[in-house]
């Protein structure tokens, strides 16, 4: 009996001390029962393909965070929403922003350079991944940019060359309470910056393709809660996992 306990201690042990690697790339589920470099992992599976490297991504399987922030995204949203009429223009934004926010598939974006040649040259580029369940997206280059916010149609957009921020945001019928003057733009390295769209400072910054654009709240009364929920939605998309 001694011995049993011994040998199940020993397992469970053992089970600790070995590190899982789980990585869905692009669909495909691969294992490593070690600590893993990015640079092992593309030379392997990202040996074929011409792939866009600034729109390929890593994300790790984190829930309790990722929910974390939606939920105080959501928590934000009915903090404003609780004193208005089901009828009101602002509540039925709100409600909109609700919907959309809900509906995202979230991983937890990792600020890491997907990049099989530089990888392989710079170590500072080239992480080694522990224990946990990934997600890698590689893409070719993008064929669109992904619309959220106050567009009375959310979803992908056929990415066009030259177009700014401001020609995105001409070009879609936009909700009431939409800001008029800004726009939230997410890289596909998912880096965020606000963006002026009005005539009086637009900007002209090129957008890549694979781009996020969030269309914010105006903040109405100039509402310091509605800024901030902005800037919290914007800061969520980072880590949406585009389908």
């Amino acid at each position: 009996m001694k011995r049993l306990i011994t040998l199940f201690l020993f397992a469970i042990v053992s089970a600790k001390a070995l590190a899982v690697v789980d990585i869905d790339l692009n669909g495909q589920h691969y294992r490593y029962l070690n600590p893993v470099r990015l640079s092992l992992i593309l030379q392997v599976n990202a040996k074929n393909g011409d792939w866009y490297w600034p729109a390929s991504a890593i994300y790790k399987i984190d829930q309790e965070y990722t929910e974390s922030l939606r939920q105080d995204v959501l928590q934000s949203i009915d903090s404003l929403a609780v004193d208005l009429s089901v009828n009101d223009d602002k509540a039925i934004a709100l409600n909109a922003l609700r919907q959309q926010v809900q509906q995202w598939t979230l991983a937890k974006r990792l600020p890491v350079i997907v990049n099989k040649n530089a990888a392989r040259v710079d170590p500072s580029l080239n992480p080694m991944f522990q224990d946990g369940n990934y997600i890698m997206r590689l893409s070719g280059r993008p064929t669109a940019v992904w619309m959220s916010g106050m567009v009375s149609t959310p979803g992908s957009y056929e990415y066009r060359n030259q177009h700014t921020a401001a020609d995105y945001a001409e070009g879609v019928k936009l909700r009431n309470y939409a800001d008029p003057d800004f726009v939230y733009v997410i890289s596909p390295r998912g880096e965020v910056s606000k963006l002026n769209v009005a005539y009086w400072g637009e900007s002209y910054s090129q957008l890549m393709p694979g781009s996020q654009i969030f269309v914010p709240l105006f903040s109405w009364l100039l509402s310091p809660a509605v800024e901030e929920l902005n800037e919290k939605v914007a800061a969520l998309a980072v880590h949406r996992v585009l389908q």
